[in-house]
C-alpha cells in the first residue's frame, strides 16, 4: 500500500493513540483458540512450515527467530512483519536485516485469508510457525500454543534496541534484557538453546578471531572458524557447532566448551547460569519441556499498539 510519507506519519501518530487505548492487558490468550473460528488454521501452519522445512533445512531457525525478534519488541503483535513507506519499520534495522521466513508466513496468510477471511492474526501465525519448526525438527515434538494475540499497528526501526545484542560478554547486562520483559534468567538459558539451529554471519563475530587473547573462545574452535571466514564476511559458521540442523542440546556442551561463536552464547558459561546450562547438557527431555515452557511465556509478551487482524501481514489494515 503506497503512501506519502507525510500520511506514513500521520497513520503511526493514530495508532500509537488507539494502542494506548487498547492496551492488550484485557484480553487472555487461549488454548485452542481457532477451533471453532478456523478449525483449520494450526493445521495449515504446520503444513507450510513442514514445505518449507522440506525445501530448506535451515528455515526452522529462521522462522524461530522471526517470532523471537517479533516478541522482544513491544510483544507478539507481528509487527516485524510489517513495511513502511519510509523503509524505517522493525524488519530494516540494523539486527533484523538478516531475518528470513516472511515467505512462507505469507503463504500461511494466503490459505488462511482463503479458508478463515480476516481470523487468524499474523501474530498468531509467527507463535504457531515458531512451535512447528521445533517439531518438524524433532521428528513430532508438538506442545500447545495458546492464541488470540492481536496484530500491531506499529513498525518502527527505532523500536528495535530492546533486542538482545550478540556482542554481550556481561550475563548480567544480558539478563536485563529478558528480565525488563518479564522473563527471569532461566528463561534466557533456555531459549538460547534455540541456536541450537541455524548458522551467524562471519561479520557478525569476525571481531572474536583477530586475537588470541578472547578466553571466551576454544583456540583450536577459533583456527577451525578462522579458515571457515576466510576472511569473508558473508560466510556463514553453524551457531551450534556440528549440529546447526538437530534440535539437540550440543549447544549446551558448546557453551561449556567454550565452542560458541557469539559472545551472547559464551555468556552463559558464567557461575551464575553454569549450574542451569549444565544441567540442560545431554537431558534432551528436560530441554524440549523447558524451551516449550519458554516459548509459551514469552509468546504471551503484550504490546501496547493492538488491532484488527490484517488481512496482508505486510500492511496495516485501514
Amino acid at each position: 500500500m503506497a503512501m506519502k510519507r507525510g500520511a506514513t506519519a500521520a497513520l503511526w501518530l493514530v495508532a500509537a493513540v488507539a494502542g494506548m487505548l487498547l492496551h492488550a492487558d484485557a484480553q487472555t490468550l487461549v488454548y485452542k483458540y481457532y477451533a471453532q473460528k478456523c478449525p483449520a488454521a494450526e493445521s495449515i501452519v504446520f503444513d507450510e512450515v513442514q514445505k518449507a522445512w522440506n525445501a530448506d533445512r535451515s528455515m526452522p531457525a529462521s522462522l524461530l527467530r522471526l517470532h523471537f525478534h517479533d516478541c522482544f519488541v513491544n510483544g507478539c503483535d507481528g509487527s516485524v512483519l510489517l513495511e513502511a513507506s519510509d523503509g524505517q519499520a522493525e524488519k530494516n534495522a540494523q539486527p533484523n536485516l538478516s531475518l528470513r521466513g516472511y515467505d512462507v508466513v505469507d503463504r500461511v496468510k494466503a490459505r488462511l485469508e482463503a479458508t478463515c477471511k480476516q481470523t487468524v492474526s499474523c501474530a498468531d501465525i509467527l507463535a504457531y510457525a515458531a512451535r512447528d519448526s521445533v517439531r518438524v525438527m524433532t521428528g513430532g515434538y508438538k506442545y500447545e500454543v495458546p492464541g488470540g494475540r492481536p496484530d500491531g499497528t506499529v513498525s518502527r526501526a527505532s523500536m528495535t534496541g530492546d533486542l538482545p545484542p550478540p556482542k554481550q560478554r556481561n550475563v548480567d547486562q544480558l539478563a536485563r534484557y529478558f528480565t525488563s520483559k518479564g522473563l527471569t534468567v532461566d528463561d534466557m538459558v533456555v531459549l538460547s538453546g534455540a541456536h541450537t539451529l541455524g548458522v551467524a554471519r562471519c561479520g557478525t563475530f569476525g571481531y572474536r578471531l583477530t586475537s588470541d587473547g578472547d578466553k571466551g573462545m576454544d583456540a583450536a574452535f577459533r583456527n577451525a572458524l578462522r579458515k571457515q571466514c576466510n576472511y569473508n564476511s558473508n560466510n556463514v559458521a553453524a551457531l551450534d557447532a556440528g549440529s546447526e540442523y538437530g534440535f539437540d542440546t550440543s549447544y549446551y556442551a558448546n557453551v561449556l566448551a567454550n565452542r560458541t561463536v557469539l559472545e551472547s552464547d559464551a555468556a552463559l558459561n558464567s557461575p551464575r547460569t553454569l549450574a542451569r546450562v549444565t544441567q540442560l547438557r545431554g537431558n534432551q527431555a528436560l530441554f524440549t519441556s523447558s524451551f516449550a515452557a519458554a516459548m509459551v511465556k514469552m509468546g504471551g509478551l503484550r504490546g501496547g499498539y493492538a488491532g484488527k487482524v490484517r488481512d496482508n501481514c505486510r500492511r496495516v489494515r485501514t
